[in-house]
């Protein structure tokens, strides 16, 4: 049993290394967007094999777990949740690193920066979102959990604002309208971070209280 605490103490502190990561990554892709910065988005690039390292650390060590320890009750529920949000968290990596790959084409273009506000402003929420996430699973504080799933709602609504400015930039055939093509899927990939905030904050909740949203 004491050995099965300490494996779990260590899976714990995987998530919360892994969180501290990729909140990293997720903010230096925005920065490096807000100020066209090639080597900060290199970075990110770089970083993401680590992001992968870690995450495959988590999933190997929750398979051995649930394999050779046949957890039961509240200790099932953290482990098997555990593994569902290593996925969550390797994909916010890829999110970020996409981000940072697209930086390259908007560089070569024309001047894009007057047109990012409402996406800076949905990654401040989103940022916001992560290291709520993040503080949730340290706490098992499924209010706070439900708190980052009520949330993704303003970043939805935020994405469609984006769209919908990128669709009329596109339609005017004005001569940045390719850089709409890329913003517009920065913005999606954004949203999508989002989207695997509220993923693993519903998994927080379900190994926090029993119950699924």
């Amino acid at each position: 049993m004491k050995r099965f605490e300490e494996e779990l103490n260590k899976l714990r502190k995987y998530i919360i290394d892994a969180g501290d990561m990729i909140i990293e990554a997720f903010r230096s892709s925005v920065d490096a967007l807000a100020n066209e910065n090639l080597e900060l988005a290199r970075k990110v690039i770089d970083n993401d094999r680590n992001i992968n390292k870690i995450s495959s650390k988590i999933e190997n060590k929750s398979l051995k777990m649930l394999l050779l320890d046949h957890p039961v009750a509240t200790d099932l529920r953290e482990v098997s949740s555990t593994l569902k949000i290593a996925t969550d968290l390797e994909r916010i990596g890829d999110q970020a690193k996409d981000i940072a790959d697209l930086l390259k084409f908007l560089i070569d273009g024309n001047s894009y920066k007057d047109k990012i506000g409402t996406i800076l402003e949905m990654s401040k929420i989103i940022e916001d979102m992560l290291k709520d996430t993040i503080l949730a699973y340290r706490q098992k504080d499924s209010v706070l959990a439900s708190e980052v799933i009520e949330t993704d709602d303003k970043v939805d609504k935020l994405f469609h604002k984006v769209r919908d400015t990128m669709v009329e930039l596109i339609k005017s055939g004005a001569d940045n309208s390719d850089q709409a093509i890329y913003l517009m899927m920065i913005a999606k990939y954004v949203e999508k971070v989002g989207d695997h905030c509220e993923n693993i904050a519903k998994w927080v909740y379900f190994y926090s209280t029993g119950d699924r949203i």
